[in-house]
């Protein structure tokens, strides 16, 4: 799964503001499918697929939920939210991104490939305008690439990156990396990503 954003995106008002019963049991669908996703990965599974799974009507999910799109963005926006405080040790979200937090953001989706199948293919529905996820995931892009290009500009600034580096640049060849690697590593069930991506870091040292 593509990396996510090291710091916080802005939360999505929820569909049943107000009520706490409400929100958990939201959230205990979403984390439902995202063990769904582990135990068989994605299949392209229906609303009516998800719902015998999580021994659900669909009719009952889409009280939480607009659609199975708006579902499968949810799923992918809490797996964010929960990467962004693991991956501080201090369990604060004001450390600032990092190159170490990048990989340790894609180390935890390496691990996750069910999780990583849906991001990519569902990223690549969204990429028609008129898909409900298109502004999702251009965000989600901008995010990313602004956390590294400013991860890359500290590097800079305290000596351990070259200075000839353009951040933004960098910062976009570290994401298709990244993202290119997944990919990979999905289809053909080897290959080390994270060794592979701390080597193209590694030459961005002075």
């Amino acid at each position: 799964m593509p990396e996510p954003s090291l710091t916080a995106p802005a939360a999505r008002p929820p569909r049943h503001r107000g009520y706490a019963k409400g929100a958990a049991k939201r959230e205990a669908i979403l984390r439902g499918v995202m063990d769904l996703m582990d135990r068989e990965g994605y299949t392209r599974q229906s609303l009516r697929d998800i719902g015998e799974a999580l021994g659900m009507e669909p009719a009952h999910i889409l009280y939480y939920f607009a659609n199975r799109e708006d579902l499968l963005q949810s799923v992918i926006e809490l797996w964010d939210s929960d990467s962004i405080p693991s991956l501080r040790e201090t369990g604060t979200r004001a450390a600032p991104p990092s190159l170490e937090l990048f990989v340790e953001a894609v180390s935890r989706n390496v691990g996750a490939p069910g999780m990583g199948h849906l991001f990519l293919a569902f990223a690549a529905e969204a990429v028609d305008p008129a898909h409900s996820a298109h502004a999702f995931f251009k965000q989600r892009v901008d995010r990313v690439q602004h956390d590294l290009a400013q991860a890359i500009r500290a590097g800079q600034a305290c000596g351990k990156l070259r200075a000839d580096l353009d951040p933004n640049q960098s910062a976009r060849h570290l994401m298709a990396l990244a993202d290119g690697l997944q990919l990979q590593a999905l289809l053909q069930a080897r290959g080390d990503v994270i060794a592979d991506l701390r080597a193209a870091i590694d030459a961005l040292a002075t």
